[in-house]
């Protein structure tokens, strides 16, 4: 366990990196409603407005780019509470892009610790992965202090930078916790993902739409449920270096896909047989994540049935794509 949280300041203040995307906007969301300040940290201010959370001030700041003591000192001049890292290379740069992969999962987490470091009053929530714990023996519980074994490249860059912050923490340099989640569903999935992509699809053109090839189950949970999660771990007095956040329980693919068609209201023919290659999902235990360390830690479990997570998923993908027509 590590050091108190935020001081409770009538109207606390948090930066959040990655707040454009999928779990940064929910995150942003959730800390907004609870009266939080929400500042967005963003390469370009002018381009990201749009993509931002209603009410988040848009701030000039990239871990990456940015010398590090000019990180600090930005950070030391936000004078926040908490920081949020939802930020980090996606799916779509895993055996593409090396670099990608190790700046925006290694190095940001890297200077972002950095910059943190030995400085009170504010804590770290760093978005981990549940790929990060890999190819688990059948039946293994998923908890957090199980030995990972990371097969894909985005998962062992991601485990990178969690064992980063995480010995940061447990070495007393940082108040910081990781948010291991299992895979997120609902408004803002990015267009690469699995339900995200088919959403965009069916709202794009529903006359035609083509299923890739499913299967298999996994821990889904509302992207909504983790930026609770999120609020809960900066307000929490102790917290430990890592937590698990998801479902807590399996859904079979098909089924949250089934559902999604029937928000649309349309039909779609599935895909052949799957391509040769790795698969998007190689080296995810097909288990449920172990989550008595969010309940007791964080006070924190999830509350939104799936079905809402898919019918708010299909709602804005549906809106983005009436706006853009």
């Amino acid at each position: 366990m590590h050091s108190t949280g935020p001081t409770r300041d009538p109207a606390p203040h948090a930066v959040v990196f990655g707040a454009t995307g999928f779990v940064g906007r929910n995150a942003s969301a959730a800390l907004l409603d609870a009266g939080w300040r929400v500042t967005a940290a963003v390469r370009d201010p002018g381009t990201a407005g749009e993509r931002l959370e209603p009410g988040c001030r848009p701030l000039p700041m990239d871990p990456v780019r940015d010398r590090p003591e000019d990180l600090a000192a930005a950070l030391l001049r936000a004078a926040p509470d908490l920081v949020v890292n939802a930020a980090g290379a996606l799916w779509g740069a895993d055996g593409r892009d090396e670099r990608r992969l190790h700046d925006g999962n290694v190095l940001l987490v890297e200077r972002l610790v950095g910059a943190l470091a030995g400085r009170a009053g504010v804590r770290l929530v760093h978005i981990g992965s549940a790929y990060e714990y890999g190819d688990q023996p059948v039946g293994t519980p998923l908890i957090e202090d199980l030995a990972e074994r990371p097969v894909s490249r985005y998962a062992q860059t991601k485990l990178a930078g969690t064992r980063t912050v995480a010995d940061a923490a447990d070495a007393g340099r940082l108040d910081a916790v990781v948010l291991r989640i299992s895979t997120a569903i609902g408004p803002w999935a990015p267009a690469d993902s699995l339900l995200g992509g088919i959403a965009r699809r069916i709202a794009a053109d529903p006359s035609d739409v083509v299923l890739p090839p499913l299967a298999g189950h996994r821990d889904f949970v509302d992207v909504r449920d983790v930026g609770d999660a999120v609020l809960c771990a900066a307000t929490a007095r102790r917290v430990p270096s890592v937590v698990n956040v998801g479902g807590g329980r399996l859904t079979a693919v098909t089924d949250l896909v089934d559902l999604l068609l029937r928000c649309a209201g349309g039909a779609a023919r599935a895909a052949g047989p799957a391509a040769p290659g790795e698969r998007r999902d190689a080296g995810i235990t097909a288990q449920p994540l172990d989550l008595r360390t969010a309940r007791r830690a964080l006070c924190w479990e999830p509350t939104r049935p799936l079905a809402d997570a898919v019918a708010a998923l299909w709602l804005q993908a549906r809106a983005h794509a009436t706006a853009f027509h």
